[in-house]
């Protein structure tokens, strides 16, 4: 690339007359490379090079992409005895224990040394960066620099670019880009190039402008001021990228929109969008202890050739704590944590990184500790269920134009608790009802998919309704969590729901916690009270109301210390998920029905108001928590207040 310029110079006034040897106008392909590595590296420093003789160089470049170039570009700071131009595209060859010898040789018999990539520990012989004699960064060019090329390619002056105005561009789009010509095409095109690279992934392209998110809570206010940062940093506002407060890992339940986000994110950021996980290292690498570890390196890689960038870790729960490791899992997961944390610190501290990392999971607290410290990720934001007027925006996202007269109201009074996905599911499913049936959309096909009739028997529905309506009295009596509604909605995986808010504060007590499980087993406790037995409706999954309860009072004994004994034996759910301890499991047995016989109490000291809320969910199926607090108004009214409104 460089070989064919006239010279290399020091200065940047002349570069409309920089010619090649065939008398034309240097192209951006001769002289892009050239002008980069002179802005890397001072003049002094190249003389210093030019004039020495046993001497050994290292050049860090953006990307893989840059290698050969800025090879080409280092003939005019001499002649070197041996390159390593090393990419990591030889599994055997490109390696630190490859060519330290002969590194060695050269440098003592007086030789020049090269070595050039963009991993230089990963793929460079060790020898030669221990002994180079200078380190250099080359970044991805600048506006001064991408100045200088244009000038040199039309002999004209570009006009005022936008900040960072190749960000993104690898250095074969800005080759394309820059052409002899007009110097504001060559801008255009620059800025026309950034726009195709970020919409080149098609969900980035059709995903929501991130105001317009709903939902979303701290972490949409997260994101706008991310924005509004990357803005002021482009316009020169903010001087460095590193003080951007650009790092975070979203938690939430599945199917609330993390990567809807991430999305929308890069969008309205302007950002290319790298998406990574805990399996795509595995799918697309040998899945051996080493291929994982440079998979990881190629993202990061691929996210600064990009930046200023996004990177999404999703499924960052599957990075296992080292805490939680033992035998050969540690042997081997070990490395990949470490490495994982490594990458993630040389990120943070690199300056003209430019990469926001944004992680994403279901189980935060799985997270390793170290990865969410201050200095890496950072903090976790999470997201909760939307609110019924927030998941009503998000319906009315999704509809578009269709139904434009629909009280979307209902819909999220039919639907709280659900996800955005949800949403998608029943719009698609809507949809399919509608061209099925050889017409337009309508209110019914929406309505019956959110709300599908409901078939069960009348006992059947009349026990739901019981059980929901002690969990929703008792969330209320308890003071436990803010009842949003309660339903009776038959969904895949409820015959019904409470929604709520959990009031259970950051440093609950027993008291607090065995209140917890006595309103999980209040819904139980009802169809006890009116039914004179219980179903297996409490009981089943993981999430299920006898699962949460029996880790609540498992983690009084072996998780919070507040037991008859102090000793920690791991998270709540692990425990209540063994209980291999006959001695704990028969503690948590009793303690479990104590609590159940309290919950009995509670159901039958307010079965008037419990009876009252199940028969409006039978007559209406959705019941707000308004209105359901105005029941219990009504009985306080009527009655001296009790022992449970309060504290017990």
């Amino acid at each position: 690339m460089a070989d064919d310029l006239l010279y290399f110079r020091d200065d940047a006034e002349d570069d409309a007359s920089v010619l090649d040897r065939r008398g034309r106008r240097a192209p951006a392909t001769e002289t892009l490379a050239a002008f980069t590595l002179e802005a890397a590296i001072p003049a002094a420093e190249r003389r210093r090079i030019a004039r020495a003789g046993s001497y050994a160089l290292v050049l860090e470049v953006p990307s893989a992409e840059w290698v050969e170039p800025i090879r080409s570009a280092c003939s005019v700071l001499g002649d070197w005895s041996v390159v390593y131009a090393r990419t990591g595209s030889s599994r055997s060859e490109d390696r630190p224990d490859r060519g330290s010898d002969a590194v060695a040789r050269r440098l003592a018999e007086g030789g020049r040394v090269l070595g050039i990539s963009q991993a230089c520990e990963r793929y460079l012989p060790s020898a030669l960066l221990t002994a180079a004699d200078a380190r250099h960064r080359v970044p991805a060019p600048s506006n001064d620099v991408l100045a200088r090329v244009i000038r040199a390619a039309t002999g004209q002056r570009p006009p005022d670019m936008p900040p960072a105005v190749a960000a993104g561009l690898g250095i074969w789009d800005l080759c394309a880009a820059i052409r002899a010509g007009s110097a504001r095409a060559c801008v255009a095109r620059l800025s026309a190039a950034v726009a195709a690279r970020s919409a080149v992934d098609r969900q980035v392209a059709d995903a929501v402008p991130f105001p317009a998110l709903r939902g979303y809570g701290e972490a949409h206010a997260w994101g706008m001021r991310l924005i509004g940062d990357l803005e002021a940093w482009r316009e020169g506002r903010i001087a460095s990228f590193a003080a951007l407060d650009r790092n975070v890992v979203l938690a939430s339940n599945p199917g609330l929109g993390k990567s809807t986000y991430a999305r929308s994110l890069a969008k309205s950021a302007q950002l290319p969008l790298i998406v990574s996980s805990v399996s795509s290292w595995f799918s697309q690498s040998n899945g051996y202890l080493d291929g994982v570890i440079k998979h990881i390196d190629t993202v990061f890689e691929e996210a600064y050739s990009k930046a200023p960038s996004i990177l999404c870790l999703e499924e960052c729960d599957s990075i296992p704590s080292r805490s939680s490791l033992d035998g050969r899992n540690s042997s081997w997961w070990t490395p990949v944590v470490t490495h994982m944390l490594l990458k993630i610190d040389e990120c943070c501290a690199r300056e003209e990184a430019g990469v926001c990392i944004i992680g994403a999971t279901n189980h935060a607290d799985r997270l390793d500790p170290a990865l969410v410290r201050p200095g890496r990720l950072g903090r976790i934001i999470r997201i909760a269920p939307p609110s019924a007027p927030e998941l009503a925006a998000i319906v009315r996202q999704h509809l578009g134009a269709d139904l434009p007269d629909l009280d979307l109201g209902v819909v999220a009074e039919l639907g709280l608790g659900a996800s955005g996905a949800q949403v998608v599911g029943w719009l698609q499913e809507a949809r399919a009802r509608a061209r099925a049936a050889g017409r337009p959309l309508q209110a019914e096909d929406l309505l019956e998919v959110v709300a599908p009739p409901d078939t069960r028997s009348s006992g059947e529905r009349m026990r739901s309704a019981i059980h929901e309506s002690g969990h929703a009295v008792g969330a209320e009596v308890l003071r436990i969590a803010h009842v949003e509604q309660v339903d009776l909605i038959l969904r895949a995986d409820a015959a019904g729901s409470t929604v709520m808010r959990a009031r259970l504060g950051p440093l609950p007590t027993r008291e607090d916690l065995e209140r917890m499980v006595i309103g999980l087993l209040c819904g139980r406790a009802a169809e006890v009270v009116f039914l004179g037995e219980a179903s297996a409706g409490a009981g089943g999954g993981t999430t299920s109301d006898l699962a949460r309860a029996t880790a609540f009072v498992a983690g009084i004994h072996a998780s919070f210390g507040l037991g008859v004994g102090i000793a920690y034996r791991g998270p709540m759910e692990d425990v209540a998920g063994t209980l291999a301890d006959p001695t704990l499991r028969a503690a948590v047995e009793a303690d479990l029905a104590r609590l159940h016989a309290e919950a009995e109490r509670l159901v039958s000291e307010y079965q008037d108001v419990v009876q009252a809320v199940a028969e409006a969910l039978l007559d209406r199926r959705v019941l707000g928590g308004d209105a359901l607090r105005r029941h219990l108004a009504d009985a306080r009214a009527r009655r001296p207040r009790q022992a449970w409104e309060g504290g017990r």
